[in-house]
């Protein structure tokens, strides 16, 4: 997802000074308040109440809703101290969170009306009311919001109305299947903190290190090492059961495991594999759970369909996708942390069907496919050849070392059928910037991020083509655009569901590009840590989905 460069300012004028001021001195003080509710009068915690530490490399910069993308530790802070309208459930359909049911919505698809539950309450113990909602969105479409831009660009058209305190109503300009999964999910924001601030204010503003929401958890203290949460007796979907949660700011993923192999936390989440000898030592530690949710992303091997030599020919792309040997793939390059797949849409979602995913290797009809193609072994040196030329590719990729593994997977595999493939790896930046953009490749190993909905209009759909869009396969059908369009427009999930599972049946025909597998986090945790973890996290944070009903 592209994001918008971070911009830095002072604040200019004295009424901004004042303001800035103020707000400190209140946040602090509505601070200090709630760190008094969860301890008794020694200011420990409450007897009865337990603790549950994790390590998260980085820090927090900005523990603000409509700024937390920008930084995966703000992005678990919030998702602890805030909550949306809506939520993911664990499979990825959408479930009320703040709003007491799923909204009403029209008969053109444009207009969502939302009842808030009643009696909902800020962690200072004011009444949340749509105008917060309305405030949250007017802060992210205002012009200097420095968030997501994808965020603006889509609640830019949106209209929003708020006819009583407890009812919100979006309409938009076109019906959105998405808009509720990743839209309407974020965090809101407490106007009666903030009112008066514009985006550009907020971005720097004290709430950010002294934050004020309606989540299952409420902030007691915060420094660069640490923030220490206790649990939202108030919270609308029930107290939580672990009543402090503390997060430690680590350097990196390592300085985390360190911590959590000596003890000193019950958590840890990993992005990348363990080495064999780490994981195989883990295993042997007594008292240790090891969970391997599965990212809502793919590793897909982008086929360039404009090279007309090559990948414009489906036969050769089918044959690239059959001769992989996805089981091999995860188990050699992962470290057995992904789930082999062929399918565009993610295993565990709501819209996969799994008898569709075609994910089994097959060398002998991938021949076939080759020599029909007019690929043929050359009879001394078993290059496959065509009109004189050898069947020669780069494989484009970044530095990461674990894409740089699945590359050389892929190159050995396809050595096995005459393919003679080269890793070339560079630095993302300049893989995205001369390579992938540029459409200047033949091969290129890459990630893409499904996020909380299946739609992949902005991968594979032909209007994505070109330097200016995503679709880096440059790969057009006007069947599978049909079924992106129907699927994205509709709000029928029944109508979506078909759409989807033609999609996934066609997919395996047309072969736009090889998707090889699905990475799987490893989440590290102390056995006596009762912990609901959906096996689909759109996000690192989706985690702490369940946290209210984690226990120890």
């Amino acid at each position: 997802m592209a994001r918008r460069p971070a911009r830095w300012s002072r604040l200019n004028g004295s009424p901004a000074l004042v303001l800035g001021a103020a707000l400190f001195l209140a946040a602090a003080a509505s601070l200090a308040a709630l760190a008094l509710q969860a301890r008794d009068g020694d200011g420990g915690l409450l007897p009865g109440l337990s603790e549950y530490t994790e390590a998260v490399p980085g820090t927090w910069q900005r523990i603000n809703p409509i700024y937390a993308s920008l930084n995966e530790p703000d992005q678990d802070l919030v998702a602890l101290l805030f909550s949306g309208l809506v939520r993911l459930a664990p499979d990825g359909r959408v479930e009320p969170d703040l709003a007491e049911a799923l909204p009403s919505v029209s008969a053109d698809g444009r207009t969502y009306t939302f009842r808030l539950r009643p009696g909902l309450k800020w962690h200072d113990g004011q009444p949340v009311t749509s105008y917060d909602v309305a405030f949250t969105i007017r802060q992210v479409v205002d012009p200097g919001f420095r968030g997501d831009p994808l965020l603006a660009e889509a609640w830019q058209s949106v209209r929003v109305e708020t006819p009583d305190e407890r009812t919100v109503v979006f309409e938009l300009d076109a019906p959105s299947a998405p808009f509720l999964a990743r839209y309407a999910t974020i965090g809101v924001l407490p106007e009666h903190l903030l009112r008066g601030l514009t985006a550009d204010q907020l971005y720097d503003a004290p709430f950010n290190a002294a934050p004020v929401g309606t989540g299952p958890y409420r902030l007691v203290s915060l420094s660069s090492s640490e923030a220490v949460l206790e649990a939202n007796s108030d919270y609308h979907l029930g107290r939580p059961r672990i009543g402090r949660i503390r997060l430690v700011f680590v350097s990196d993923v390592g300085a985390g495991v360190r911590l959590f192999q000596s003890g000193r936390v019950d958590g840890v989440l990993l992005r990348d594999p363990l080495p064999e000898s780490q994981r195989v030592q883990l295993e042997r530690m007594s008292g240790v759970r090891i969970l391997t949710p599965q990212r809502a992303a793919y590793l897909v091997l982008y086929l360039n369909n404009a090279q007309a030599n090559t990948f414009a020919d489906v036969r050769v792309r089918q044959a690239i996708s059959l001769a992989l040997d996805r089981e091999a793939i995860v188990a050699e390059a992962l470290g057995g942390a992904g789930t082999p797949s062929a399918s565009p849409i993610a295993p565990g979602s709501w819209a996969y069907v799994s008898e569709l995913d075609r994910r089994e290797r097959d060398l002998e009809r991938a021949r076939r496919l080759l020599e029909e193609a007019g690929w043929r072994p050359h009879p001394t040196m078993g290059t496959l050849v065509k009109e004189g030329a050898e069947f020669r590719v780069t494989i484009r990729t970044d530095n990461d070392p674990t894409r740089i593994a699945v590359a050389d997977a892929v190159a050995r595999q396809l050595d096995e059928l005459g393919i003679r493939a080269t890793v070339a790896s560079t630095t993302f930046a300049v893989l995205r910037r001369d390579f992938l953009q540029q459409r200047r490749y033949e091969i290129a190993l890459a990630g893409w991020e499904q996020g909380p909905d299946p739609d992949p209009y902005f991968a594979w759909h032909s209007t994505q083509m070109g330097t200016a869009g995503l679709n880096i396969a440059n790969f057009s059908d006007a069947v599978v655009d049909r079924l992106i369009e129907t699927a994205r427009t509709t709000l029928d999930e029944e109508v979506r569901r078909d759409m989807y599972r033609q999609l996934q049946e066609v997919w395996q025909d047309v072969v736009p590009s090889a998707i090889i597998a699905y990475p799987r986090y490893t989440y590290l945790l102390r056995s006596g840590v009762e912990a609901k973890v959906p096996d689909l996290l759109a996000s690192p944070s989706q985690r702490f989905a369940s946290i209210a009903e984690w226990s120890r």
